[in-house]
């Protein structure tokens, strides 16, 4: 089949709206938790704030969340189906924080970086790309079917 070329963490096959959809989808997780955590620990550092009970709980629940939605969005470019599913519930969860944000900057580019990432993981150009692969039997492969 010869030599197969990687990119961004796909295959060359992957389409390139895929990538691009993981691309906007690890920005979003860089917009939404790693800017809002380095600016906590600025402060922290600044004693402009202290560690309180809502510092504690966005660094125990934003780590593993940011970690999930960078992972799923690299599961994408394998064409694993659920990492649409679920990067689809975080486009859901952007859109209610950026509300209860009433709509401030940082919140409002997450949503739009993860909206951009919804749209092109869902083109009907990418869903053969999701699609489950079928096992060639032994004779199939020998038949270069």
């Amino acid at each position: 089949m010869g030599e197969q070329r990687f990119i961004f963490g796909g295959a060359a096959t992957t389409p390139s709206a895929v990538r691009a959809s993981a691309a906007f989808w690890i920005a979003s997780t860089f917009t939404s938790w790693a800017v809002p955590g380095i600016i906590t620990l600025v402060r922290i550092g600044m004693h402009q704030a202290e560690w309180g009970w809502l510092e504690l709980v966005g660094v125990v629940f934003g780590a593993p969340f940011a970690a999930l939605q960078v992972w799923a969005a690299l599961r994408l470019l394998r064409g694993t189906h659920w990492a649409r599913v679920v990067l689809t519930l975080v486009a859901v969860f952007y859109v209610s924080s950026a509300v209860n944000n009433h709509w401030s900057v940082l919140p409002m580019v997450s949503l739009i970086l993860a909206v951009a990432g919804s749209v092109l993981m869902w083109q009907p150009a990418t869903n053969a790309f999701f699609q489950p692969q079928k096992e060639l039997s032994a004779s199939d492969q020998q038949a270069g079917r």
